[in-house]
Parts: structure tokens; sequence; C-alpha cells
């Protein structure tokens, strides 16, 4: 039997994947393993980049752009192992990580998943969120506010020191009855929050643990670069991606429920009129024209006019694949 099955998405990042799956052959040598790469109807001949490194590689294609969510379940779905590995592509082992994480989850039963810290190419520790808490950056609120706001959204108190909330889905290797019993990620998720979500159910059946000592480096962004130049644009009010709030508000409706999802929004919308009248008597009081330099309050606007036009299939929960 196969110990890990890991399950690679490719959305055109053969070379990301070439250089992956060679850290993966360097590190794991103590536990049987087999590499699937599922592919998000990639152009060019990805599959045969990629077997021409590893011939021994699955492949599986999804012939559209099935986004992480599918993408994964499609892969656990023929996986054989007894431990699933969800990997991002972008990411390189330079430990042992996948024996340690398999050595760990056998000598502990009570958890259903286990996962590893993220470190930059230069093994400098990246900001990594395990907590449902992270939420709390949702909401647009005045610093004076924001000793209230984390006063009403609590983080989860757990005995165990690497007990976590949810587990980055860049290195999640879980075991098998855990996909099997919850049906895998919610393919209603395109990307980002899908793993968020998942936590939460699996949650039910075991411990998430993130063990100390096993490290992996993520690059991120391996397949849309550009976000590092669009996050270099980032204002207080223009700070969330369009695709991972989308997600972050399905993921918030789903497992907070109606009225969380619905104050959310209100509060946006409250803050579309509130923004603008902001910046109007601002410029009255430098004495420029009061509708001058509202590019910030436009895109703004017609950033939440692309959530709310989701609002009643997130509010009534309305089966949707939500791409943007």
């Amino acid at each position: 039997m196969v110990t890990v099955s890991i399950i690679i998405v490719n959305y055109r990042t053969p070379e990301l994947i070439v250089e992956c799956i060679k850290t993966i052959k360097q590190f794991t040598n103590q536990v049987s393993y087999e590499v699937i790469v599922v592919d998000n109807a990639s152009k060019g001949d990805d599959e045969g980049y990629i077997k021409s490194f590893f011939p021994e590689t699955i492949w599986l294609s999804m012939n559209y752009n099935a986004g992480f969510a599918r993408a994964n379940n499609a892969g656990m779905r023929i996986a054989k192992g007894k431990y699933l590995l969800l990997l991002n592509s972008d990411t390189k082992l330079y430990e042992p990580v996948i024996d340690i994480c398999a050595a760990k989850l056998d000598a502990r039963p009570d958890a259903i998943a286990g996962g590893a810290y993220q470190v930059y190419p230069d093994l400098s520790p990246r900001t990594f969120y395990h907590t449902f808490t992270f939420r709390r950056d949702f909401w647009i609120v005045p610093p004076k506010l924001r000793n209230f706001l984390n006063s009403f959204i609590h983080q989860t108190q757990y005995q165990d020191p690497e007990q976590v909330d949810y587990i980055a889905a860049a290195f999640l290797m879980v075991r098998r009855e855990g996909f099997e019993k919850t049906g895998g990620l919610d393919e209603e998720f395109f990307l980002y929050g899908e793993d968020t979500e998942w936590g939460y159910r699996l949650g039910k059946l075991g411990k998430l643990l993130v063990f100390k000592g096993c490290n992996i480096i993520h690059e991120e962004w391996g397949s849309k670069p550009e976000r590092y130049e669009e996050a270099q644009n980032y204002t207080y009010f223009n700070r969330f991606d369009h695709q991972i709030q989308l997600s972050n508000l399905v993921w918030i409706r789903k497992q907070f429920g109606a009225l969380h999802y619905f104050l959310l929004m209100l509060h946006y919308w409250l803050w579309i009129p509130t923004f603008y009248l902001m910046k109007i008597v601002s410029n009255l009081i430098s004495l420029k024209n009061p509708f001058s330099e509202l590019k910030n309050q436009k895109k703004f606007a017609k950033m939440i006019g692309v959530f709310s036009k989701y609002f009643w299939n997130i509010l009534l929960k309305k089966p949707t694949f939500y791409k943007l």
C-alpha cells in the first residue's frame, strides 16, 4: 500500500512542479509515495514536460479550469495512499518533511490531519495564519474600535500547542478517512478559503496539528506573479483581492451563519457613502474641488459591487461555483 499520495494541482506551472518533485525525491526516503498531478486545462504540453523528468507521475486532466477544491478532490478520489498530501506547485522541500509528518501522524491517532510551517526561499519564516480569527481583517473599523472587534471575535484556545483551527493547503496531510467522511474540499469554492472551511469540518473528526520541526519553502503566487505588484497598491479600504475576499465571504456564510455574513456586507455598504463623504469633506477643507481625487472611493464601490452580485446566492446558500 502507498503510504502517502501527493496531490499537486497544475495551472500553467510545469517548471515549478518539476522543481517541487525533485525536492520530494531528494528528501523523502522513509515512506512509499505516489505523485498525482491534476491539470486545470493548462496551455501547452505540460504533461509531456513533467513526464520527461518523472514518467511515473500520475496525470489527471480536468479539461477546464476547475479551481483548487475540485482539482484536489479529483486527485484524492484516485489516490491510493493511507495519507493524502495536498501540496502547492510553488513549494519546495529542504528537509524530510513528508517522512516526518507521516511518522508524527502515525504516532498521533487523535489527529485527523497534519501540516508544516512555511518559510521563504531564504528560510526566514512566513506570516502564517492557523486561526479563524483572521476574519477580523475583513472588517473595516477605525483603529479605536479594533480592541472591541478583537474582544468580539475570540481566538480558540487549545491545550495542545500544535493544535490549530485549520491547516493551509500549501502542505496539508490528511488521513484517508478524513477525505472519505467529509467528502473533501467544498467544490463551490474556486480558489482560496476552501482549506479554511474544510479545516472546520475536519476538526469535528479529530485534531488538526501543525508540527514543530516541519517546514517547507513556499514562494506563493506561482501561477500569478502579478499579485506581488498588485499588493503594492493596496490601501486601508482597497486591500482585498476580489477572488480571495469573495471566497472568504462564502466561508463566513457557511461556517458562521447568515447574520454574521449579512452584518459584514451591511458594514461594507455603509462604508461606500461614508468613504465618499470623508474625501469630499477633506477636499472642501483643502479648498479643492469637492468631487476631485475620488479614484479610491470609486474603486472601493466597484469592488463591493462585485461581492454584492453574489449576495443572495451566498445568503440563501444556493449552489454556486464562486469563480470570478
